[in-house]
């Protein structure tokens, strides 16, 4: 049963990873289509060339490959343009329909049942008499509806876009954010392990602290003001999404008082939600006017700029993208993200790191040095010969990469002293003055198998010589290891290429994919809302009489 249980926990995870999967490649494939048509909109600029309309290029910035060369008001113009006949319609519809109450029984029908949108006063029709036929009150009514129905079907879509909108620019601020945060503290860590007392022995400690406390400083400065830029933008974004919202539940609730009228009969309810469809209109456009160009900008954001373009390969992190090769154009040749900042501290480190090894290697090039006498067995009759202390392998200069081989693999020849006269037991010095070294000899020379294990004691004889260049040596070792290993294992890699590019693909998912549909999602149907709202403001007015059963023709 047991078993069974776990086949069927795991099963059901497969299949939601399966969906996860899915709903991810529909999203990715439906923001690239919306990608594609805004590519296909063409763009003009007027002002800013000497008033001539010429056609914009595609892509950001008309799809330069250095953001250097970008003429930023032709841009700009180009993107706002793309919202000037909304506006236009959208002022159009503010200022006619203002004319159009203020001389409603003047001009514009009257106020009793006409057969004309502009019959000043009442006709009589020899067939059907003064008012309206039922049937074309009916069909008013199912328009209306019809209608209605499509603003709450818009509305549902386009609050779910605002939300979404609001949600992946938080999610947006929080990812950068978290992101600076999380590098921030890590050189922060870093900086405490350098500033330990074991590095005070190599100068450029001092100079490698100042340069990360430099970038760190400014790492702050950039995290104050992003994270005020951040919050701003979430107090904007607060107030934009509050106002969207009321204004589009101001006009559901107009679209829905329109219906009730028609269904109802109510004609000064239409009157007075036709009347104020006429400031709802131009609003709905505003908000369309201001979504659309941000939408088509983000859209030139994540395009790439090759001829493939329309696969789903685009990706935000390709160099062809002028924003990226700008900003990372140096890991497009290496795995490393180069700034001036850190090739100065790259450089830094690298010095250290050379300085220390070869401090190492000083210590251990005196030690290969080192030689004593070493009397045959142990006779002060025989003749000496030198004895090297440490075996340095003749072919190997020592550096970086072969250092270990002297800490590791080289035989150590430890010794004891005994006196030349009147001692036959080796360590024995009590017979003679010790202070002399004329008066001592060496004795039961040994075989360490290594430095290392010659520093951590394994050098038994109370011998001073050895092992304290033994340990010198191994402690030179462990703080170059150390600082190596906090430059490659900590700092390196948060400046990789693979790391800061994952990011951007995350930051891609957020742009290029979420906002990119959430956007849309506000796009199109405010447009769509503009539209039925204005259908509706004509019904209204139809409304406004015809919802009448006193204008409705008697037979």
């Amino acid at each position: 049963m047991i078993k069974l249980n776990k086949s069927i926990t795991l099963l059901i995870l497969l299949i939601i990873n399966c969906n996860l999967i899915i709903v991810k490649a529909d999203a990715e494939s439906k923001a690239l289509d919306i990608i594609n048509r805004y590519r296909d909109i063409g763009r003009y600029t007027f002002f800013t060339t000497d008033g001539h309309l010429e056609h914009y290029p595609d892509g950001f910035c008309g799809g330069i490959e250095d953001l250097n060369d970008c003429k930023w008001n032709e841009y700009i113009e180009a993107v706002i343009l793309l919202s000037a006949i909304a506006l236009v319609v959208g002022a159009i519809t503010l200022v006619f329909g203002i004319i159009f109450w203020l001389f409603r029984c003047i001009v514009f029908g009257g106020c009793h049942s006409t057969h004309g949108f502009f019959c000043p006063r009442t006709k009589l029709d020899p067939d059907i008499g003064e008012g309206y036929t039922k049937g074309r009150v009916f069909i008013l009514k199912i328009v209306t509806l019809v209608m209605v129905a499509g603003c709450v079907a818009v509305f549902i879509t386009a609050l779910k876009g605002n939300s979404s909108t609001t949600s992946g620019i938080n999610n947006l601020s929080d990812t950068i954010f978290n992101k600076t945060s999380s590098i921030l503290d890590e050189l922060v860590q870093i900086s405490i392990e350098l500033n330990q007392t074991k590095y005070e022995q190599f100068g450029e400690r001092d100079e490698i602290q100042n340069e990360l406390n430099q970038i760190i400083d400014y790492g702050n400065d950039i995290e104050s003001k992003g994270e005020t830029v951040s919050q701003n933008a979430k107090d904007v974004n607060a107030i934009r999404t509050k106002i969207i919202v009321i204004g589009l539940v101001f006009c559901v609730m107009n679209a829905g008082s329109i219906g009730v009228a028609a269904l109802c009969g109510l004609p000064k309810m239409a009157r007075s939600a036709a009347m104020t469809l006429v400031f709802l209109i131009p609003f709905m456009w505003i908000v369309f006017s201001v979504h659309y160009p941000i939408n088509n900008v983000v859209a030139d954001i994540c395009m790439t700029y090759n001829n493939n373009t329309g696969n789903v390969e685009q990706q935000l992190s390709n160099f062809t993208n002028p924003i990226i090769s700008e900003i990372f154009g140096t890991c497009q040749d290496s795995n490393n993200f180069n700034s001036s900042a850190l090739k100065n501290l790259d450089s830094t480190v690298t010095n250290l790191i050379q300085n220390a090894t070869t401090s190492t290697c000083d210590k251990i090039n005196d030690i290969c040095q080192l030689h004593f006498p070493r009397y045959p067995n142990d006779d002060p009759a025989e003749v000496p010969y030198n004895q090297s202390v440490l075996d340095c392998p003749s072919t190997v200069t020592c550096g970086n990469g072969t250092i270990g081989i002297y800490i590791f693999n080289s035989t150590v020849h430890n010794f004891n002293y005994k006196c030349r006269v009147g001692s036959s037991n080796c360590g024995d010095t009590s017979s003679c003055d010790a202070s002399n070294p004329l008066n001592l000899m060496t004795c039961g020379w040994v075989n360490v198998s290594s430095v290392n294990e010659c520093s951590q004691g394994g050098c038994h004889y109370n011998n001073t010589q050895v092992s304290n260049y033994a340990q010198d040596i191994v402690n030179f070792y462990d703080i170059l290891t150390s600082l190596i290993e906090i430059w490659n294992e900590q700092f390196v890699p948060l400046f990789r290429c693979s790391s800061i590019l994952s990011f951007i693909d995350d930051v891609q998912t957020i742009v290029c994919v979420d906002e990119v549909n959430a956007l849309d999602l506000i796009v199109a149907p405010t447009a769509v809302f503009a539209i039925l709202l204005t259908g509706l403001g004509i019904t209204g007015v139809l409304g406004s009489k015809r919802f009448d059963s006193k204008m409705t023709v008697k037979k």
